[in-house]
């Protein structure tokens, strides 16, 4: 073995730095890295990881290592050089996003920003860009002879080194090419599914015009995604094809990944590894908490190419549907949790067929059984989110399974099965679930959705509402007490909100004798403390629809809010007022002076929400809503004061060409706001704008729900979209055009 660590004790490692100050300790780990015991060679890349690359900093310590990590690496036979390589994939990251920013900052000598940082003795952030940006012109000498490492006799050096060259490397046109010789003979299973990855990463950092390559790399990932070879390795090239080369992806892709899948299940299982040190290390710690992230027995790479082929196929919901149900029939090989996880986040992500829907529907149904009661509740969770249709064979079974659970006393307590099956019937309107609140609410804290479940069962709540009022009585006077003392119970208070915001979710006008009460009690006792309503009784009025449109005897204290110091407070009343059938004469003031108020933008978007609802009796507001719309458009206002400006001001004015222009433009902007627009426009209740239909009719065919954005989460990530206000706009947009 040559001196890997010439010239090393001769760098003044006293003069440099790292995360915990001198970097004296650095010849030592990395002598350390190349020791015979292999406890200390993690000991010794951990703390690499924390001092010269601490949560992802790169200082001038950094650039003095990475000769002698690269040297360490290429030094065939050393044990443990994987986790050498990935230490310079993590630090090459850090350098091309430090490069990029720096350039960004227009820093164009690197040194000079040090140098002139160590006279003053600071440390600023273009110091760190100033590092990043020497690291990444040292890697890119360092990396290229790297690629002999591809044909290294450890698979494990192999493949971390396919990951940092096909990462790093500053000439992906050129490592292309020995990756591709590498595909023609790699033996290995693992080190295949690398080169696929790699592969797929490589084309999608290609320049634009190199055309030639970019079809290489297809034509490599279509002989690694070849049926009856290593199943991971299948699964991760047809990923890759999805990402970068969609028009090359198989026709008969969703038959390719399930058997795929089924030789997976059906294969023995690999030679376990050699274990790793259990040293108290975080690389350790990571080690064991990825080791748990995967169901006992699984097929790791098989899992994580799962994973990458749903996130890439994206929008291609008929392959991704026929994947969830193979997976939630045949096995998942990540267990079944990640299966009913991945149906959630596909089925409310995304718009499917009600075939689709109700075959899901059904293996998820399947689930509410299963001994394994996480699962279940996971699948009653899936079924409630995604809105999914149930048969009532489904809802039987999960009042069987809520009548029949036990539910603890502290919050969350209508999280765990009966109280998802609990949820899954209040959201279909079943009466069962009216009973089983009626007996689990007393005593138990009272769940934030509370008032969303009693609006969905509101054809039977009124059996509910004794409930509710003897549950607001008892949090009343245990909020009585705890104040005794002074202080306030902010917990108890917001308690009160949501149990006001559950009885007026009810509908019956004789709730609001209580509601009128209580809310009269509380802003008197909020004017003694602070002089306005506590934060917690604001959620009972917090309902789209205020206090329905009865309020009763609550009117007189809605009247009293306007002129409450909170600008969220009076918007709120004034909202109530006017879903209550008020003449707006009463607040139009108020939302007057809040719109005016461009200090307080929540409370004055809520403003411009209920003016423009408000129709033409928002007339008297029109000078000042087109003034504000002026200014706002003439100052290139965010699109989320412009959109509601824009629909206030057509609410109060007479509408021109400009504003259908500008509608149109913020409705191919932002389809979140999309929602807003629709209910918008179905109040003007007048012609569509022109070319409106035809985006209306696009958005009908989207499969893409609209608040999903479409961005790739994380590979064990589990996101659940608002289905309801997707379906509202589905249905506003078939209602616009007919």
């Amino acid at each position: 073995m040559h001196d890997l660590f010439q010239g090393l004790d001769g760098i003044d490692w006293a003069g440099l730095s790292h995360a915990y100050g001198a970097a004296t300790d650095v010849p030592d780990l990395l002598r350390a890295l190349t020791a015979a015991d292999p406890a200390t060679r993690e000991g010794a890349l951990d703390a690499l990881y924390g001092g010269v690359h601490h949560q992802g900093d790169v200082y001038d310590s950094t650039l003095a290592c990475l000769p002698f990590l690269c040297a360490i690496a290429a030094e065939p036979g050393g044990a443990d050089r994987d986790g050498v390589l990935r230490l310079i994939d993590s630090i090459g990251h850090s350098a091309a996003t430090g490069a990029e920013l720096g350039a960004e900052e227009g820093i164009t000598d690197p040194h000079a920003v040090i140098a002139e940082a160590k006279a003053e003795d600071e440390w600023y952030e273009e110091v760190g860009l100033a590092h990043g940006m020497l690291a990444h012109r040292l890697l890119a000498e360092l990396l290229p002879p790297l690629t002999g490492l591809l044909a290294d006799q450890d698979p494990d050096v192999r493949g971390a080194a396919t990951e940092l060259l096909a990462n790093r490397h500053q000439q992906p046109g050129a490592v292309l090419d020995a990756l591709l010789a590498r595909a023609a003979e790699e033996p290995d299973g693992a080190v295949r599914h690398a080169l696929a990855q790699a592969i797929g990463t490589l084309a999608g950092r290609l320049d634009a015009a190199d055309a030639a390559s970019a079809e290489r790399a297809g034509a490599a990932l279509l002989v690694l995604a070849e049926p009856g070879g290593d199943p991971g390795t299948e699964l991760a090239a047809l990923a890759e094809l999805a990402r970068n080369h969609p028009q090359l992806l198989p026709a008969d892709t969703a038959e390719r990944a399930t058997a795929a899948l089924d030789r997976a299940r059906e294969r023995p299982a690999e030679p376990a590894p050699e274990p790793r040190p259990d040293t108290p290390t975080l690389l350790s710690h990571l080690r064991e908490l990825r080791a748990e992230s995967f169901a006992e027995g699984a097929d790791q790479r098989t899992a994580e190419a799962l994973e990458r082929l749903h996130a890439a196929l994206g929008d291609r919901v008929e392959l991704r549907h026929e994947l969830v149900l193979h997976t939630l029939r045949h096995g998942d090989p990540n267990g079944p949790r990640r299966a009913v996880d991945r149906a959630g986040t596909l089925h409310t992500g995304w718009r499917t067929s009600p075939d689709r829907a109700a075959a899901t529907a059904e293996l998820l149904g399947a689930l509410l059984t299963d001994p394994d009661q996480e699962l279940a509740a996971r699948a009653a969770g899936v079924l409630r989110a995604g809105r999914l249709p149930c048969d009532p064979q489904v809802l039987e079974t999960a009042a069987v399974i809520m009548e029949e659970g036990q539910y603890h006393g502290r919050w969350g307590w209508e999280r765990n099965l009966p109280g998802e099956c609990m949820q899954l019937l209040a959201n279909h309107g079943d009466e069962r679930a009216v009973r089983e609140l009626s007996r689990v609410l007393p005593g138990r804290p009272v769940p934030e959705d509370l008032a969303l479940w009693c609006e969905r069962l509101r054809p039977h709540s009124a059996k509910l509402l004794l409930t509710l009022v003897r549950r607001c009585q008892a949090a009343g006077e245990q909020v009585d007490a705890n104040q005794e003392d002074g202080g306030t119970d902010h917990d108890g208070l917001r308690t009160l909100g949501r149990l006001i915001a559950a009885m007026a979710a009810c509908g019956p006008s004789a709730a609001h004798m209580t509601i009128g009460a209580l809310l009269a009690v509380l802003l008197e006792q909020g004017r003694e403390r602070d002089g306005k309503l506590h934060i917690g009784p604001q959620l009972g009025l917090s309902r789209a629809h205020g206090l329905g449109p009865e309020p009763g005897d609550a009117l007189p204290v809605l009247r009293d809010l306007l002129t409450d110091p909170e600008p969220g407070t009076r918007v709120l009343a004034a909202r109530a007022l006017f879903h209550g059938g008020q003449d707006a004469a009463e607040y139009l003031p108020v939302l007057a002076r809040v719109v005016e108020d461009a200090d307080q933008w929540q409370a004055r978007y809520a403003a411009l929400e209920l003016t423009a609802a408000l129709g033409p009796a928002a007339a008297p507001l029109g000078e000042l809503l087109r003034g504000q719309f002026d200014r706002a458009l003439g100052a290139g206002g965010s699109d989320n004061e412009l959109v509601r400006l824009l629909l206030a001001a057509r609410a109060a004015t007479p509408v021109t060409p400009a504003d259908d222009r500008l509608l149109g433009e913020l409705w191919q902007r932002r389809r979140d706001l999309r929602p807003m627009l629709a209910e918008a426009l179905l109040r003007e209740a007048g012609a569509l704008p022109e070319g409106f239909a035809e985006l209306l009719r696009e958005e009908l065919a989207h499969p893409r729900r609209h608040n999903n954005d479409g961005a790739e989460r994380g590979l064990t990530s589990f996101v659940r979209y608002d289905c309801e206000a997707d379906d509202t706009l589905l249905r506003q947009c078939e209602e616009l055009l007919a």
